[in-house]
């Protein structure tokens, strides 16, 4: 029995069975998780959040999230950086060569991601955003962004930063109804999203 508005999404040059995705969720997204997610309909899966400069530093850790097979159907990776030259660097690097699409994070609102500059702190820098997204396009791979809808409750500027991210190169955009400020906390403002969706 199929859902209503269950339907195939295609995302740059891959066509996904299911628009209904399932999100980076640190903690959870390892390779099982995400395969049961798949054997239950979601059309794409993503890993949980790994720092490019941890992979630069060949952390372990961070590499071990990383694991994947041949068996996944879609190999999605979320990569959070702050640096251009970085994040470039490690979207074309061995690490992340069995992805398809890189998911950059531009929504984490923890502090001390956001005072090194990483996740939502990149939606105050939209040059330097831009570049990150460019950069991981050079790869040749898919690119996404996760991102809010701003960063306090009175600067909320989704559309904008949506055409940014079109214009960038961006494959797709997935939207935190939330600002930076509210954090995980609050009825997300889904106003935002919909002006987002009709910008680009």
């Amino acid at each position: 029995m199929r859902m209503s508005g269950v339907r195939p999404l295609r995302v740059g040059g891959l066509l996904l069975p299911s628009n209904v995705l399932m999100a980076p969720l640190a903690g959870y997204t390892c390779y099982p998780f995400r395969m049961l997610a798949y054997e239950l309909g979601a059309g794409l899966c993503f890993t949980e959040m790994c720092s490019a400069n941890a992979l630069k530093y060949e952390d372990r850790a961070t590499n071990r999230l990383l694991l994947t097979t041949e068996d996944e159907p879609f190999r999605a990776v979320q990569l959070l950086g702050g640096s251009p030259a970085v994040m470039e660097r490690m979207a074309e690097s061995t690490f992340l060569e069995a992805f398809d699409i890189i998911d950059i994070n531009m929504g984490c609102p923890v502090p001390n991601v956001f005072k090194s500059g990483e996740g939502s702190a990149l939606m105050q820098d939209l040059k330097r955003a831009a570049a990150v997204i460019r950069g991981c396009k050079r790869s040749g791979k898919v690119v996404t962004v996760k991102c809010r809808a701003g960063i306090r409750e009175d600067e909320l500027f989704a559309a904008e930063f949506a055409r940014m991210c079109e214009d960038a190169g961006a494959d797709m955009i997935t939207i935190h109804g939330r600002s930076r400020s509210m954090m995980y906390d609050g009825k997300p403002h889904m106003e935002e999203i919909g002006h987002a969706k009709a910008a680009v």
